[in-house]
């Protein structure tokens, strides 16, 4: 057996981070039709990604997998589909709506404002370093690269839950090379 875990990952990472990139679009769009498709599209990552770990197992690790390795390969798939995902929210925020996260910080600020007595109540500051280092990750690199994270978290749960269901290691009663007929 000799798969290529990063291989597989990368080239299954960037059709994942296509789905992402589109996910992103839709729903940053304020049309209702596309909002509700980018929560369709979330349930389509979710099969994707079943399916392809599925596939890797059958295919590359011979029909047998751990717990963990299915863990990895979401894991590692996530990670490189949120590289590909994120440079396309750097070209989106900075050249395609530069005010896209202008009016994405407003809101945060609406937000926090709301909320102030239980920002108060729970002693988190919030003095003009917060709302500085706030301003500072809403910048199109800063904010990207957030995303990488929150993908490389996102998988790891998707991870957890798929393993259960993807894993198949052999038999105590099967051997690892078949035995040879003797005529």
């Amino acid at each position: 057996m000799q798969d290529n875990i990063f291989r597989s990952t990368m080239f299954n990472g960037l059709f994942m981070g296509i789905l992402f990139a589109v996910n992103f679009l839709f729903s940053s769009s304020k049309n209702f039709t596309l909002l509700m498709l980018s929560y369709l599209i979330i349930a389509l990552i979710i099969v994707v990604m079943y399916r392809m770990t599925k596939r890797y197992r059958d295919f590359e690790c011979e029909g047998y997998i751990k717990y963990w390795r299915v863990f990895s390969y979401v894991v590692l798939t996530f990670f490189f589909a949120g590289i590909i995902s994120s440079i396309f929210k750097i070209i989106y925020t900075k050249y395609i709506n530069p005010e896209y996260l202008s009016s994405l910080f407003e809101e945060s600020m609406r937000q926090i404002e709301q909320n102030r007595v239980l920002f108060e109540r729970l002693n988190l500051p919030l003095d003009d370093n917060y709302f500085t280092e706030l301003e500072r990750q809403m910048r199109p690199v800063n904010y990207s690269i957030q995303t990488i994270w929150m993908n490389v978290l996102l998988g790891a749960i998707l991870g957890l839950i798929l393993g259960g269901f993807i894993k198949k290691q052999k038999s105590i009663f099967e051997e690892d090379t078949p035995i040879e007929k003797e005529n």
